[in-house]
């Protein structure tokens, strides 16, 4: 092998196979044999490793216990002799044979079992310095047997085995299976001969050897493997489970000795045409045809070939879709590959993969990859190629656009042309990638002048919207909106797509301060722009903007009708095109979980979130993602919404901002309250501390928000006085001034709550009428739920039994209707709860069922202990069982339309009760409408009615 294929000094002296391996077996350099059996050498324990000092391993717990059983049996016992076998360990490259092989090795000696190794390449002589080599120098397994001796042959890389070897596989099968002797092999199955694959075939079916598949680590074995690693699930899914890749893939520097030496030693025997074609396909790091692979190694095709059929039958190489197209075997090859490249041979190889792509009109995008690692100044295409190449992947690949955009500033000085559109796409691209304060810097400095230098022509007011967006990003709205404000006001084409841009950001500014007709304004006006411009998605973000505005300026009717409209732009929109302006779809989202639109608001979260995960979009994923856990936990999808809070908090961790740490504390709080018994909150509450601290003397909407939402969560905890005086303090007063009329029920029925546990009768009312009075100019049916759960509440307290269930009836129906589970759940067990404090069983035991199955649905272990508790009380006056709503006005149903219904006025859409019973969706509704017809309701709303006020049979 020629150095200069490296560019610098050769590889170190290595076994040709196992290149320094500290995780096979440590080998050395000897004469070749004939005989398998002759090439074993007994093995000395590692330096620096004790007898007894088997390496863990992750993930191969299972099958070191075999190993070990498998030693314990070679001892003779009382009633038997010591029993032999044959195991081999198969599987890919990396996988962990020679590992386990080196743990089967340390448990020998600490157990006394002679160790002989073996090597399928090389066969090794006994050595002179072996310290565990008997007095006479015999290390003959026939004569070991004879002995009685107990003996562990470790056998590796037996797919090396020259074919003349072959019989003395057979031989050594035959010894282990009659004598104490532990044969253990290790091969990779894709590499064996024909001849070597039938030998060990007859051996498996009768008997002779057990043949163990090593499969990949399952994904919690990856991320132990990987530890604190910041991009651990990427890598775990890169390396498919496979130990020695995790090692490579998951170096936070150079990778592991054992992991990067085991693969170069793979390449310690390859010719100067095939390391050649190695090193290319490690630059290239892509599937791709044998003709490139040729141009780029400097080989003639013919040459090529001949190297790729050898890399190939040495599995280094693999062929991938669309043939004829190949590659390394996988990723973490190339990096080791690629890594051991020095510069000028790295630099030769870019720029000659560089050419022949541009040779074969090859995308931008390919040709910038390489440009970035071997840019020529003297060649100015360079530069524009990675101009166009950062525009063109800004949205797709902000992370890629950043990199391109970096080396094209490394070959301008300031003021040239280019220079200011790169420092402009630069800002832009910091921003998606989540790095807002660098992309504020770079803006800053472009909109700075110095002295005596207007600023560049073009960075007012185009920069100014992006401006504004960081500065929104870093939480400092104030800045937000002045730059926005100045940017409109420098703007000469009013009519432009940045004049669109702007409009969205001060209807954002207005929407924060609470100026909701100022925000109706300018969305109203950006979507008018952004549609004369064919901009869809701007049209999209502004039509959300104003159906919020619209909603809390009192007019739902337009609110709704605006946001079906922002919808369905979106849904006819390619996920292509909205990439370029994902908070589209937050604002969508955030808009229809708001107006109780959550099965449509969860779609189109997911979709968001799923763009910005696939294209590295960091700055949209924390926003998205929270807006979607709130979804998630109103709908009473408890664990999904748990899962998209812990993909959400090391993103806001590294780059949040006062409004996105308090959000993420505060549903985190919520989660944890309900997944939880009443027993284990302690958790939650430090994050409703932390939650309310951050928001703490803050001003804007989204502080008062987590305040009152922290106010409800303390009220969970049995903290009714702190609850009370929190709220009250995050609204203004008794008239709740913070609060819009559609935030206000909510709060009002939190706030009856509060006084019913203070026993205060005028408060209870004061919040129930305060709390209608909103709902007539809002009536939705969450907040129409809330608003009758606080009426509830003072007929309660003044004695009114019959009117307080009356009410929470009603409230239920609401809740199931707007998809609110938890809520629907919280009501049945207070309305339970009233029925029992009045000396009534009548309907409790239905409520608590239909509560415990909501329960169960959620995941909640807190609303199970609320049922559990409300059953103990019904308990005395039980004088029997029944089926829950088996009679009254449900009597003309079967049971399964009893079922149904039931299921249904839970609030579970039609496909929820189709999983749960195990039918489809057809059916479900075909029964749905025997039952509307039966009963006599035309919606599931009245459907709800109806099942909540069916009396049950007579005991």
């Amino acid at each position: 092998m020629s150095d200069d294929l490296w560019g610098h000094a050769a590889l170190p002296e290595v076994s040709p196979a196992r290149a320094g391996r500290t995780d096979g077996l440590p080998v050395g350099r000897a004469g070749t044999h004939t005989c398998a059996l002759a090439a074993v050498r007994e093995v000395a324990p590692l330096p620096g490793t004790s007898a007894a000092g088997a390496p863990a391993l992750v993930g191969r717990e299972a099958e070191v216990e075999h190993l070990r059983a498998a030693l314990g049996e070679l001892a003779p016992g009382e009633l038997a002799p010591g029993r032999g076998r044959a195991i081999a360990l198969v599987g890919e490259p990396g996988i962990g044979k020679s590992t386990l092989m080196l743990a089967a090795t340390a448990h020998a000696r600490a157990a006394g079992v002679r160790v002989l190794a073996a090597h399928g390449q090389q066969a090794l002589a006994p050595t002179p310095h072996d310290v565990r080599a008997s007095t006479d120098g015999c290390c003959d397994l026939h004569e070991l047997v004879a002995r009685g001796t107990t003996t562990l042959v470790a056998m590796d890389d037996l797919h090396q085995l020259a074919a003349d070897r072959i019989p003395g596989v057979e031989q050594l099968l035959r010894t282990a299976a009659t004598g104490p002797v532990l044969c253990l092999l290790a091969y990779r199955q894709r590499q064996l001969s024909p001849a070597l694959a039938a030998v060990l075939s007859r051996a498996a079916s009768t008997g002779r050897l057990e043949v163990r598949h090593l499969g990949a680590l399952s994904r919690d074995q990856a991320l132990e493997l990987l530890g604190d690693h910041r991009d651990a699930e990427q890598v775990h899914r890169a390396c498919l489970g496979n130990p020695q890749y995790l090692k490579v893939l998951g170096a936070k520097g150079e990778p592991s000795a054992d992991a990067a030496l085991a693969i170069l030693g793979e390449l310690a025997d390859l010719d100067h045409r095939a390391l050649a074609v190695v090193q290319a396909a490690a630059v290239l790091d892509e599937p791709c045809q044998p003709e490139l692979l040729a141009a780029v190694a400097g080989l003639e095709l013919a040459a090529a070939m001949r190297a790729l059929d050898a890399l190939s039958r040495l599995d280094l190489v693999r062929p991938t879709d669309p043939a004829p197209q190949l590659m390394l075997r996988h990723r973490a090859v190339g990096e080791v590959v690629y890594r051991r490249l020095g510069p000028s041979r790295r630099l030769a190889l870019h720029r000659s993969a560089e050419r022949a792509l541009a040779e074969r009109a090859a995308p931008i995008a390919r040709r910038a990859h390489h440009i970035v690692r071997a840019a020529d100044p003297s060649r100015p295409e360079h530069l524009t190629t990675l101009i166009a190449a950062a525009r063109d992947s800004l949205h797709s690949s902000p992370a890629a656009a950043t990199e391109y955009l970096q080396a094209a500033l490394s070959l301008l000085d300031e003021g040239e042309p280019h220079w200011h559109e790169a420092r402009v796409l630069l800002a832009q691209a910091r921003l998606l990638t989540g790095d807002a304060p660098e992309s504020r810097a770079l803006l800053d400095a472009m909109r700075t002048a110095g002295p005596g230098r207007p600023p560049h022509r073009s960075s007012a007011p185009t920069a100014l919207a992006d401006a504004s967006r960081v500065e929104r990003r870093l939480g400092r709205f104030t800045e937000a909106g002045a730059i926005a404000r100045a940017g409109l006001a420098a703007l000469a084409d009013q009519d432009s797509a940045t004049a669109a841009a702007l409009h969205a950001e001060l209807a954002d500014y207005s929407y924060d301060l609470q100026d909701f007709a100022a925000s109706l304004q300018d969305a109203e006006t950006g979507a008018a722009i952004a549609r004369g411009h064919h901009d869809r998605v701007g049209e999209a973000n502004a039509l959300a903007q104003a159906s919020l505005a619209h909603l809390f300026t009192a007019d739902l009717a337009t609110a709704l009708t605006t946001v079906a409209r922002s919808a369905e732009l979106v849904d006819a929109t390619s996920d292509a095109t909205l990439l370029t302006n994902l908070e589209a779809v937050y604002q969508l989202g955030m808009t229809e979980g708001m107006l109780g639109r959550l099965a449509d608001s969860e779609r189109h979260l997911d979709r968001g979130a799923a763009l910005a995960r696939r294209t590295g979009q960091t700055y949209a994923r924390p926003m998205m993602l929270m807006s979607l856990a709130n979804t998630q936990l109103r709908a009473g999808n408890l664990r999904g919404a748990r899962a998209t809070l812990d993909e959400t908090t090391p993103l806001v961790e590294r780059a949040g901002n006062p409004a996105t740490r308090a959000g993420l504390a505060t549903f985190r709080s919520e989660s944890l309250l309900w997944l939880n018994s009443a027993d284990d909150q302690q958790e939650a509450l430090a994050l409703a501390d932390q939650a309310a601290a951050i928001a703490d003397g803050e001003t804007p909407g989204w502080a008062v928000g987590v305040r009152c939402l922290v106010a409800g969560l303390v009220l969970l905890t049995g903290d009714s006085t702190r609850a009370g005086w929190l709220l009250l303090d995050a609204a203004g007063g008794t008239d709740l001034p913070r609060l819009t009329s559609w935030r206000r029920p909510r709060f009002c029925d939190t706030l009856a709550q509060v006084a019913l546990a203070e026993g205060d009768l005028a408060s209870v009312e004061h919040w129930a009428r305060l709390a209608q009075s909103c709902v007539e100019q809002l009536p939705s049916a969450s907040r129409l739920g809330f608003a009758l759960r606080a009426r509830m509440r003072a007929h309660a307290m003044r004695g009114e039994t019959e009117w307080a269930l009356d009410s929470a009836q009603q409230a239920i129906a609401h809740f199931a209707a707007g998809g609110e589970r938890i809520e629907v759940g919280r009501t049945l067990v207070m309305a339970a709860a009233l029925a029992l404090d009045a000396g009534s069983a009548d309907q409790v035991a239905d409520r608590l069922d239909r509560a415990a199955l909501l329960a169960h649905q959620c995941g909640s272990a807190r609303l199970a202990d609320e049922v559990a508790q409300q059953r103990g009380r019904l308990a005395p006056h039980s004088a029997g069982t029944r089926t829950p709503g088996s009679g009254g006005a449900l009597a003309v149903l079967t049971a399964r339309e009893r079922e149904i219904a039931v299921l249904a006025s839970t609030g579970m859409t039609s496909g929820e009760i189709a999983g749960t019973l195990v039918l489809s969706v057809r059916t479900i509704d075909s029964h749905l409408g025997r039952i509307y017809r039966k009963l006599g309701v035309p919606n599931r709303t009245s459907l709800t009615h109806a099942v909540l006020g069916a009396t049950p049979d007579p005991p």
